[in-house]
Formats: structure tokens, sequence, C-alpha cells
């Protein structure tokens, strides 16, 4: 055989076997996956396979990316890519149970008109077209679940959103959440709240809303929330009581301060009967909770940045009563708050401890640092200065205080001589205690709720999850009423990897050019005062018959300004060319190295193999 054809045999040999290869490992392989990366970003949560391994029939799945369109924005390229592999891992965990249906909607087509049919939301381009980029689910009653646009922000909610609409297309039943709330919540006539919590427990749970004088709770409820209430008279305690005993399923969400509860209105004021404090105290000791309606503190070094003015100039100061508990202070044994990795902010939270003898499992899930300290709430409603409650901070003997627990247990009624006067009970249906083991939530913290402690602007112009306040409600929601197999999909990895040392660094060259900025402009404005002065009673130029020294006072003054606004203009071109520096050498030793170094090894193999042949 010569060796051209054989050349040409083995070329199609290879070509044969490639194919071959790629369509065996797709025929019989498709759902074997190897995830090497760091944070586990293609591996999905042992909830999401609980919830594919028990789905009866299929569920079709349609995802709809208009591509072209899409290939035009890097963001959106880029994160539609990472959506596809999870719908794709997805699809091959359930193994025929999610069907995975890729649509790119052309304009003016059928496909284009059922996503707008569906719901799913365009994102308007540059050029006067649109891209969705969505995602519509199908049970086989043709029940539907709609994602309208997958947010890059929410990326790390992907897992959690897919999952949640295959779950609730499995299930035969929406759960049912009775609230009981003093805080302007409720939706409107359209369906629609105030608080992005809220609207996403609406999305998820069928939810009623008690009024203030309520004589009964819905008996087909599977939860009750009870968000930052009023004092409730005692038919309805009585009511809350029983349904923990029967039930045994209620999150409580009580403050010492409540500034949620203050915020403005649309006319710019309080509520007029707004309700600083709440608390349950004839329910609270049948819970087996002590509750302190004193506000905690941390120092310095935990508070949430606010802004302050001084001297008519505005800084960010650490505001010692809003805080953020970090998941080191969060029960890493409960799935609920497992997967936290935000921190959930919180504002003048209360303490919490168990009461001694009660015989209940008591768990705290969030707890402070050993720097936390009691203020008094009456202090605390005044909003004193960061200064004011730092001077007269000192930590408490007994930190770290519980802020959040669990107790569990089987409870016993805080009516033993039965139901109160005017309580709505059948004869005969009063409960002493409760037949199985139930769970209460209680948060000594109702401003968890408030989207200023979660939300931040991003640079384009939307808002940014920033805490964890949200996905520990959610959580609480899925194990009190919901799915437990979602609790812990909520918070995952995003798949952004920024250069940290890049980030500190600029971080610290940033603090260095504000302090040095802050002197400059500082030296400036008094220069700029003073000129303006002498301006304004005629004494900086000749004209204005200004004596010698006051003109070479006014000219001293403009050199000091021009030289000020130069040397504030030098710093920010040295912070800038550091930067860039730094960046270009860590991306030559990060991106560029490594394949030249193989390169060259592999020329210096060669060179010395040549050499010994030779």
């Amino acid at each position: 055989m010569s060796r051209s054809v054989f050349l040409a045999v083995m070329l199609c040999a290879v070509l044969v076997g490639f194919v071959g290869l790629n369509w065996t490992v797709r025929s019989h392989l498709d759902g074997v996956r190897l995830d090497l990366t760091e944070r586990g970003l293609y591996r999905l949560s042992p909830g999401a396979v609980r919830v594919l391994e028990r789905l009866d029939e299929p569920v079709q799945i349609d995802f709809y990316l208009s591509r072209a369109e899409a290939a035009q924005y890097p963001a959106i390229r880029a994160y539609s890519a990472r959506v596809r592999e999870m719908l794709r891992a997805i699809a091959a965990q359930a193994g025929g149970g999610v069907r995975l249906t890729e649509i790119d909607p052309a304009p003016f087509s059928p496909d284009e008109d059922a996503a707008i049919a569906a719901g799913l939301s365009a994102i308007p381009t540059d050029d006067g077209g649109q891209i969705f980029f969505g995602l519509v689910g199908r049970n086989a009653v043709d029940e539907s679940r709609v994602i309208a646009l997958f947010d890059p922000n929410d990326e790390a909610r992907l897992e959690y959103e897919i999952i949640r609409a295959i779950a609730e297309l499995e299930r035969a039943r929406t759960p049912h959440i009775a609230i009981l709330s003093d805080l302007p919540f409720a939706p409107d006539f359209e369906g629609v709240s105030g608080n992005p919590i809220i609207n996403e427990l609406a999305q998820a749970f069928q939810i009623s809303w008690l009024d203030a004088d309520f004589e009964t709770i819905p008996a087909d409820a599977d939860a009750l929330f009870l968000l930052h209430p009023r004092d409730l008279a005692p038919p309805q305690a009585y009511q809350v009581d029983q349904f923990a005993l029967r039930r045994g399923r209620v999150l409580a969400l009580i403050d010492p301060m409540a500034h949620v509860a203050l915020n403005p209105g649309p006319d710019g004021l309080p509520p007029i009967d707004a309700q600083r404090a709440s608390g349950l105290d004839a329910l609270l000791a049948g819970w087996g909770v002590a509750y302190d309606r004193n506000t905690v503190g941390m120092d310095a070094e935990t508070g949430l940045p606010v802004q302050i003015v001084e001297a008519g100039r505005t800084r960010m100061r650490a505001y010692p009563l809003w805080f953020s508990v970090p998941p080191g202070g969060m029960n890493a044994q409960l799935p609920a708050t497992l997967s936290l990795s935000l921190g959930v902010n919180l504002g003048s939270p209360g303490v919490l401890d168990p009461i001694p003898g009660a015989a209940l499992d008591f768990t705290p899930l969030l707890v402070t640092t050993q720097a936390a300290g009691r203020i008094d709430a009456d202090i605390a409603a005044g909003s004193p200065p960061p200064e004011t409650l730092l001077r007269d901070f000192a930590p408490a003997p007994d930190a770290p205080l519980v802020l959040a627990a669990r107790i569990a247990g089987r409870f016993s009624t805080a009516f033993p001589e039965g139901p109160p006067a005017d309580s709505l009970v059948q004869p005969g249906a009063h409960v002493e205690r409760s037949q199985g083991p139930g769970e209460i939530i209680v948060i000594a913290d109702a401003d968890l709720l408030d989207p200023a402690f979660y939300l931040s602007a991003d640079p384009l112009g939307g808002q940014q999850v920033v805490a964890d306040n949200p996905t520990l409600i959610l959580n609480l929601a899925d194990r009190l009423a919901g799915d437990p197999a979602l609790v812990g999909l909520r918070s995952r990895a995003v798949s952004a990897r920024p250069m940290e040392r890049v980030e500190q660094l600029r971080s610290a060259a940033e603090d260095r050019y504000r302090t040095l900025q802050d002197e400059l402009q500082a030296e400036l404005l008094d220069a700029e005062t003073r000129l303006a002065a002498l301006s304004a009673a005629g004494r900086a130029s000749a004209l204005g018959g200004a004596q010698a020294e006051d003109r070479a006072e006014a000219e001293a003054l403009r050199a000091r300004i021009l030289d000020a606004r130069e040397r504030l203009r030098e710093i920010e071109r040295g912070f800038r060319v550091d930067i860039d520096a730094l960046e270009q050498r860590l991306m030559f030793w990060t991106i560029w190295a490594p394949p030249l170094g193989v390169v060259l090894l592999a020329a210096a193999v060669f060179g010395i193999r040549r050499r010994r042949r030779s």
C-alpha cells in the first residue's frame, strides 16, 4: 500500500471513529457529567435531585432564547450559556421526566407569538428588536409555569427558580399560608404588594390575609405567619394558640423597634396608627421562649453603612443598630440557613432565650458575635448618631445573643382553663396539647422584610439582592408550608469569578485616594471660600482698589487652588495607571503565561529529542 493511500485510509478511519465516538457518547452517556468547577456550578443540589426523581408524569420545558439578538450582548450571551447548561443538567438527571425544547423565536413568527402569549418579557435592543430569554413549563394537564425573564443579577437563584416551576407543575395542591400583619404589605386590588418578599410568597403559595379583628383562622391553612402583629385580643391569641397545637406550623416576626413599620407612606408620612413594637406575650411562654424587648447593637466592625451628614458633608458610617449576621452566625445544621452565603441584615432586633425547664427543643437560627450588646429600645427609637451609640456601647456579658430560633416539640396550650370569653370554638374542640411534634420559628426582627435592608442599586439602574433576607423567609415558608426539597436551593454560587486580588488592591487604593481627595478638597474649599470673600469685598484685584497685600493673598489663593486641582488630577491618574498595570500583570500571569509555558516546554522537548537523534 502506497503512503498516500495509507494516509487517506487513516484519515477516513479517524473521521469515522470520531463521529462514532460522539454518537455513542450522545446516545448512551448524555446524562453523565463531571463538574470540576470550584463552586460546583453544574452540580444539582440534593433537593433538586429529589424533586426530579419523584416526577410521575413528564414535564415539558420550552426554553426561549433569541440567539442572534442575544449574541450582540456579551452579558446575556454568557448567562444564556449558563442557563442552557443548567437546563440540560436537569433534563439529563430527570431521565425523561423533563423534556427540554430550545426555541429561537424569530421576529413576527408563531414562536414569538407563543412567547408573548405565554407571558415572557422581552428585552428591547438598540436596533429596535427584542430579546426573549425565559422559560415556559407545562405538565400533562396543560397547567403552565413561566419564568418571564432570566435575570443575570439573580443567578444565585437560578436553580431554585427552575426547580420550583417543575415542583409546582408536579404537585396537586398549592400550599396555603395565612398571614396576620400590621405592616402595609397587603396586596392592592390587582394582587400586587409593595414588598418583594410578599410578592414571591404570593407566587409560590396561596395567601390569605387576616384582618386586625379576625375571629378564626382558615381551617385549610398549612402555616400561619405573624409578621409584626398588633397586640392580640384574648380570643385572637386563643385562635393562634389552637392553630399551633393542631397544625404546628407558625412563623412569628416580632420586633422591639420596627423601623419598617414607620416607613413613610405615599403622602411622605408614616402611618398614623403605626406600631413601633410587637410581641406575643400571651403565647411565647407556652412556646418556651423568653423575649427581651431591648434592642441589640453591634460594634463598628459589623454595623451596616449609612449616610451621615457631618459639617455639611455626607459620609458613610457603620450604624451599630443595623448590622448583618454573617454565615458564621447562622445554624449550619438546618437546611433553611445552611445554604445562605450573603448574610442576613437586621435592624434593631430583640433577644430570644429559652425558658428554663421547658420540655421543648430550642435551636438558635441566627446569633450575634461576642461583640453584641443591649441598647434600650427608647434610645433606639430616637435614631441617635453612631458616635453616641458607640460611646456608651458595652458588649453584653451573655453574648453571643440569639436573634432567631426554632422551637420544636409537643406544645401545651397557653389557655389551660379553656377558651376565653367571646371565642368562636365548637364545644369539645379545645386542645390542651399537640398530638404530634410541631415547629415554630420566632425571629426577633421585622425590619429584615424591608427592601432597604437587602436591595441595593446596581450600575445598570436596577436593583441587586445584597443579603439573604428574602432567601431566609422563603426557605422557612417552604419548610413550614411548602416543599422541603426546595429548601436550600435559593443561594447558589454565581459563575462570575472576579479577580479578588485586584479588587482588594483596588479597594485599598480607593481608600487611600479618598483620604487624599478629602484632604485636598477641604484645602480647595477653604481657598475658594477665602478667595470668594475677597472678591465679594472688591479686594482681589487692582480694579477694585485692593491693597497690595490683598492682591498678593488673592494671587496666592489662586495658585493654591490651581495646585490643589492639579494634585487631585495627578492622584486620580496615578490611581488608574496603577490599577490598570496591576490588572495587565495579573492577566499576563494567569491567562498568557501558562500556554506560553506549555509552548516553550514543548519546544524544549522537541529540541532535546532532535539533538539526541542527530
